[in-house]
């Protein structure tokens, strides 16, 4: 387990960091792929934090913007800060330039390490009761939704969705936010 806290985190302006559960994880950069699907994804979330749903009662943000995922009573004492590649929360979830607990919509794109969204942020998510997690794969066109059982305190089995043989997706917790898949992924080849 690791030692540093939110303390020590917010003195890191050398590089991109998130901290997980105590362990500092240095940020790679990101792909060209990654790079075209955060930008697709966020015309979508900047679409619905147009409407009239969205600017009452949400907060939409994208990485870097800094998530404290299990607020401690001694704030600096947390040990756990991602940056979530896209996200919607409460909007008093917003504390300044932190979101506090768990969002309630995230949505990361694979990269380099598919590994990292799948597992370590997975579980981290999942721990925390965020109630919709999306996994982007930019490359093969497809979007796994995860969607957090309140009852078990656990995802339910995934649903993937697929640009060969899905029109969209449509968040189970924002219903208001969806995205087209052809639309999404007409660079994908």
């Amino acid at each position: 387990m690791g030692t540093y806290t939110l303390e020590e985190y917010l003195t890191w302006d050398d590089a991109r960091y998130e901290l997980i559960e105590g362990v500092k994880k240095l940020m790679a950069g990101v792909s060209e792929w990654h790079t075209k699907m955060t930008l697709r994804l966020s015309r979508y979330l900047d679409i619905f934090g147009d409407t009239e749903v969205a600017e009452k009662k949400y907060f939409i943000f994208h990485a870097p913007f800094d998530v404290v995922l299990f607020p401690e009573e001694e704030f600096n004492k947390n040990r756990t800060v991602v940056q979530p590649d896209l996200g919607i929360c409460l909007k008093e979830k917003r504390e300044g330039r932190f979101v506090i607990g768990a969002p309630e919509f995230i949505i990361e794109v694979t990269s380099s390490d598919p590994a990292y969204d799948y597992k370590i942020k997975y579980d981290l998510y999942q721990k925390a009761g965020v109630l919709e997690y999306w996994i982007v794969h930019p490359r093969d066109g497809v979007v796994v939704q995860n969607i957090f059982d309140k009852t078990k305190r656990a995802y339910k089995d995934p649903v993937s969705f697929s640009i060969e043989n899905d029109k969209e997706v449509v968040s189970e917790v924002i219903p208001e936010f969806s995205i087209n898949l052809k639309e999404t992924f007409k660079f994908h080849f």
